[in-house]
């Protein structure tokens, strides 16, 4: 537990402080394979009208009214599903329709169904010693680990009831997760209390591996996934080959869908029963009191809903799957909210919408102008209006503004910018951290301007990344950051800020992702950049992790509690901030718009040695 702790401080203040390249005590792989968009989804839903499956048009714009009005709210994409039809599909914003996206913790409820499967072919039981399954862990407490851990069930795990010690923090303290869960302590006796915690569903996945000597994503895919047509899927795995089971997997919201429509249909999927009922049924009730008021009860790896019989396969910023059965009903939602569980202000709006009214059992007349009403405010996010780009003009006054025509990009064309400071990547700090894949520093930025397209190029260590920029409405391309591709939607826009400076403001939205990038380039004067990051969600996701390690909230021992105590938590906040909000300043190096911007980079840092060089020898 101590090394876990150490280990997070020690990433933290390597974030903080802004060091690149191979932090923390993980050693990454590139796993990520490309988004597929060429084949269809298979098995896919009917779609209808909400009218012909019982439900308001009108209802349900006043829904996404609520949804896309809130200020707490990010709405990547929904998906909704009645009576086995599809009544509502939309993606917002950059995000587009169909895509993978990060599900966080959601993914946990299909780690509750592979045990489900094993448990139905007889090769486990919920009150089976996890221990049975882990003969061969070799730790150094050895015989204390095995005493400790004796009485530990299968069942334990599935409820969030172990209070073990070793969490989610711990999975950047090293390579083998299930060592170190074993190594750890434990804060209550098992079954007493709910204690939420990733690295629970990463045990499971390793008994599944233990039984099969598959992976549980792969057991899955044999299981589930491919039965159900679910093809457009993947899932990270930990150093050790060990899917993780609590996190890590990419999904679309309409195969999420169909997972909610397996349970809500008790395990049965086009007239083949893939999972028992029994097991569907046990799942779904409450096992176990969470002391939450939004959320009171916990089932087998998924949350218990607001209403009879409803439940909830949820993950972190807002990835959620709610099933309702008494409504025939389920909705996927994508976002990127700040908020951990599912008690965040897009929950309250959805459930205070998916309530036993919310439908007819029977069709009500078709009303074409709702539908189109619907389609408008569902479209309202959409970025159709391109922001009036700024026509040529001096760098000391304020230019002309017009929808067409010569731009002020273009006066910036093949201008290149060296960073003073080198420790700001294009990854958000939380991708960074849940994916190991970490920065290696932003070091020069071009600006490109090509036949009234724009782009900004930044080269990050020693990769090129050239990213289009939509004024008004995203362009997208994708990255390879270390061997990964990750889809990103870009748009920007000119202005001026309150000290009379032009501003280019840049969102960068991670398409298969809940997060986004900004940044704000202040032009000081035509040599001179001053660039303002920032990310989506924030302060109060990275404060709220930061909480869970450095508050009492029994993860740390009387060492490391001491030991952060003598630290101000201004300090820390205040650091915290910075790492987040980082402003860097960037000078004028030279103008060329054709040269590869990694051979530039070279050129000039060959340069600048060769001055410093001869200055040492005059002086």
């Amino acid at each position: 537990m101590a090394n876990q702790s150490l280990a997070f401080i020690e990433l933290f203040w390597e974030l903080m402080n802004r060091k690149t390249g191979d932090l923390g005590r993980v050693d990454f792989t590139p796993q990520k394979p490309p988004f597929d968009f060429t084949s269809p989804i298979e098995q896919p839903f009917a779609r209808s009208t909400p009218e012909e499956q019982g439900v308001d048009s009108e209802k349900l714009s006043q829904m996404m009214s609520e949804l896309l009005s809130s200020k707490n709210v990010d709405l990547h994409q929904i998906f909704i599903v009645r009576n086995n039809h599809v009544i509502l599909e939309h993606a917002f914003g950059a995000y587009r329709p169909g895509v993978w996206h990060i599900t966080y913790s959601m993914c946990k409820s299909f780690t509750g169904m592979a045990i489900g499967l094993l448990h139905d072919e007889g090769k486990l039981s919920v009150n089976d010693r996890v221990l049975s399954f882990f003969e061969d862990v070799n730790t150094p407490q050895g015989i204390l680990a095995r005493l400790r851990y004796r009485d530990l069930t299968i069942r334990h795990l599935l409820t969030m009831s172990t209070g073990v010690s070793f969490n989610e923090v711990g999975a950047i303290s090293g390579n083998d997760w299930v060592k170190s869960y074993f190594e750890s302590g434990s804060k209550f006796p098992f079954g007493t209390q709910f204690d939420y915690n990733s690295m629970n569903s990463f045990i499971l996945s390793a008994i599944v591996t233990k039984i099969t000597g598959k992976t549980m994503f792969e057991y899955l895919k044999e299981k589930l996934f491919s039965p159900m047509g679910i093809t457009k899927v993947f899932w990270e795995s930990s150093p050790t080959g060990i899917t993780k089971a609590g996190w890590g997997m990419f999904l679309t919201p309409e195969d999420a869908a169909k997972l909610g429509k397996l349970y809500l249909d008790h395990g049965m999927w086009n007239g083949t029963q893939l999972i028992s009922r029994e097991w569907v049924e046990e799942s779904t009730k409450p096992q176990i009191a969470t002391d939450r008021d939004d959320n009171p009860f916990y089932g087998y790896q998924l949350w218990i809903g607001n209403l009879p019989g409803s439940f909830m396969y949820n993950g972190m910023l807002g990835q959620n799957v709610y099933i309702y059965p008494s409504l025939n009903t389920i909705a996927v939602v994508n976002a990127g909210n700040t908020e951990v569980f599912a008690n965040g202000t897009m929950t309250q709006i959805l459930r205070s919408y998916l309530t036993e009214d919310f439908g007819q059992d029977k069709p009500l007349p078709e009303n074409p102008a709702a539908v189109r009403n619907l389609s408008r405010i569902a479209a309202s996010t959409d970025e159709k209006q391109r922001i009036p780009m700024i026509r040529s003009g001096g760098w000391g006054r304020p230019p002309r503004i017009a929808t067409s025509g010569f731009s002020f990009f273009s006066q910036l064309d093949g201008r290149v910018y060296e960073m003073r400071s080198k420790g700001i990547g294009l990854f958000p700090l939380i991708m960074q951290v849940v994916h190991y894949n970490y920065t290696d520093g932003i070091r020069y930025l071009r600006f490109c301007c090509q036949h009234d397209r724009y782009a900004l190029e930044f080269l990050e260590g020693d990769e090129v990344f050239r990213i289009p920029v939509g004024y008004g409405e995203s362009r997208h391309t994708s990255i390879t950051m270390h061997g990964e591709e990750y889809l990103i939607g870009a748009k920007g826009r000119f202005g001026w800020n309150e000290d009379g400076k032009m501003v280019l403001t840049l969102e960068i939205s991670y398409i298969e992702e809940a997060c986004k990038r900004m940044l704000k380039i202040e032009f000081a004067d035509r040599d001179h950049l001053i660039l303002k990051w920032n990310e989506a969600p924030g302060n109060k996701i990275i404060e709220g992790t930061l909480e869970m390690i450095t508050t009492g909230s029994g993860n740390t021992n009387a060492f490391v509690e001491g030991m952060l105590s003598r630290v101000s938590p201004s300090l820390i906040h205040e650091t915290m901030y910075s790492a987040i909000h980082p402003v860097v300043d960037a000078d004028y190096v030279c103008t060329d718009a054709s040269s590869d911007l990694s051979d530039l980079a070279l050129f000039h840092a060959q340069k600048e040695k060769a001055e410093e060089d001869a200055a040492k020898k005059e002086s």
